[in-house]
C-alpha cells in the first residue's frame, strides 16, 4: 500500500490498481521492450487520470467541510468521507465533480497534443493520447445511470434514496442492455462481464429493499 498526502487529503494506493491498469493496458500480451514502455505509460496515464478524478470528488467534499480519504483500488477508486451529512443537492455536485475534472483533464490533453509541437511516437505523445482515451472513456462510462457508478449515485442524488427501488431497476435495465450491446458489436466477454457483475450488484441491492419493506 503506497500512502502520500496531496493538499492535504490522505491518499492510499492498493497493490490491486497497478495491477489492474497494467492488465488494462495490455500487460498479459507484453512481447518485448516497446510493449513494456507502452504499458508503462498506460499505468502512469491511468493514475493520473483516475487520481484526478477521485480528486474532483474530494476537493468539493472538503469545500463542504468534511474529512475525506482518497483511495485507489482496483478498477477505480473512492474518495470517502462520514455517511449521511451531505444533502442530495451537495452528494449530487461531489459526486458529478469527478468525471466533471476528469473529461476536462481529458478535453486539455487535447488541447495540448493540437496546439503544441510534440514529436509523432514521442513516449509524451503515447502518454498523452492514453490521457485522453482513458479521462473521456473513464468519465462518461462513470456517468452511466448505474449504481454505484457515479451515474447511479447522481441519479440516487435527484430522486432519493426512498426511491431506491427505482434506483437499482434502473441500473440492472442499463447493464443489461450494455452488456448485451458490447457483447453483440465486440464479441467480447470482459466488457460485459463487468456489466453482469454491476446487475447483480443491483439485484442483491433490489432484493434487500424489498425485504426491509416487507418487514
Amino acid at each position: 500500500m503506497i500512502t502520500f498526502n496531496f493538499a492535504g487529503i490522505p491518499v492510499r494506493i492498493a497493490p490491486w490498481f497497478w495491477i489492474t491498469m497494467v492488465f488494462l493496458g495490455g500487460g498479459v500480451h507484453m512481447a518485448d521492450r516497446q510493449d513494456i514502455i507502452n504499458v508503462a505509460l498506460f499505468v502512469l496515464a491511468g493514475f493520473l487520470s483516475i487520481f484526478v478524478h477521485e480528486l474532483g470528488h474530494a476537493l468539493t467534499i472538503r469545500k463542504f467541510g468534511l474529512p475525506t480519504i482518497i483511495t485507489l483500488t482496483a478498477f477505480g477508486g473512492t474518495a470517502s468521507f462520514p455517511a449521511g451529512v451531505l444533502s442530495r443537492r451537495q452528494s449530487f455536485l461531489v459526486t458529478a465533480a469527478g468525471p466533471g475534472i476528469q473529461l476536462l483533464l481529458g478535453l486539455l490533453a487535447i488541447a495540448v497534443i493540437r496546439n503544441f509541437p510534440i514529436p509523432e511516437n514521442s513516449l509524451l505523445l503515447i502518454m498523452l493520447f492514453d490521457l485522453v482515451w482513458i479521462s473521456i472513456v473513464w468519465s462518461i462510462f462513470n456517468c452511466l445511470p448505474i449504481y454505484p457508478l457515479d451515474g447511479g449515485q447522481m441519479l440516487a442524488a435527484v430522486v432519493g434514496h426512498k426511491r431506491s427501488r427505482l434506483i437499482h431497476i434502473t441500473g440492472m435495465v442499463c447493464a443489461s442492455a450494455i452488456g448485451i450491446l458490447l457483447f453483440w458489436k465486440l464479441g467480447t466477454w470482459v466488457m460485459p462481464a463487468f456489466m453482469a457483475y454491476f446487475v447483480y450488484i443491483n439485484y442483491k441491492a433490489l432484493q434487500q429493499t424489498l425485504n426491509q419493506s416487507n418487514l
